[in-house]
């Protein structure tokens, strides 16, 4: 059975159709669109998983959620030369792994806060200064770790690339990249690879 990921457009799902081109894995993409007044994902993405969430991944009976887990699964089972992971006992591995949950952890919440109090109308306040100062932080840390390292696990390209592509590249589209040279220049790089090209293709 061919690979089934259940991807919400213009969500963060899209990194998960990076990393299966990346590592050349057949796969189907089933597209689910958001509710235009919510901007929530349709019902039926909860007939596949109770939290009805993307994105899910689907293969035979099995079920995936969480960005960071699926990232995992599809690793230990499709990239067993280890191209996109270091091995474990690679020294580049701690800092790989801790890229790759940080695009759902502690960098990246900062930006979802900040779109949701957005959304509500809090754009002053202690709450949205902390959220600001949060988000200045992350920011100078990534810029920081990519003025020494070419890419987040080190010198080579991984998976922890593809799932910090997405916020790295809303933030740029927003301009918030114009004093950030490091970011820039990583952002510019990964873009122009095929398969995140051949991502956009597929209209995620």
């Amino acid at each position: 059975m061919t690979l089934k990921l259940h991807h919400l457009n213009a969500s963060r799902s899209q990194r998960i159709v990076w990393l299966l081109l990346e590592l050349g894995v057949p796969h189907e993409i089933v597209h689910h669109t958001r509710d235009q007044a919510t901007r929530r994902g349709p019902a039926d993405l909860a007939k596949v998983h109770p939290l009805g969430k993307s994105p899910l991944l689907e293969d035979d009976a099995v079920v995936i959620a969480e960005t960071g887990a699926i990232a995992e699964y599809l690793l230990a089972k499709f990239d067993t030369v280890h191209a996109l992971h270091p091995k474990p006992d690679s020294p580049d591995f701690p800092r790989y792994l801790e890229w790759l949950h940080s695009a759902e952890g502690a960098v990246f919440l900062p930006g979802l806060l900040a779109l949701y109090t957005g959304m509500a109308g809090v754009t002053e306040g202690p709450v949205a200064h902390m959220i600001a100062a949060e988000r200045e932080k992350a920011a100078s840390y990534i810029e920081a770790h990519l003025s020494k390292h070419a890419y987040f696990a080190g010198a080579a390209f991984s998976a922890a690339d593809c799932l910090m592509g997405f916020q790295i590249a809303m933030t740029g589209a927003q301009g918030g990249l114009a004093n950030r040279p490091a970011t820039k220049a990583w952002l510019d790089k990964v873009t122009a690879r095929p398969a995140y090209q051949a991502m956009l293709a597929a209209g995620v």
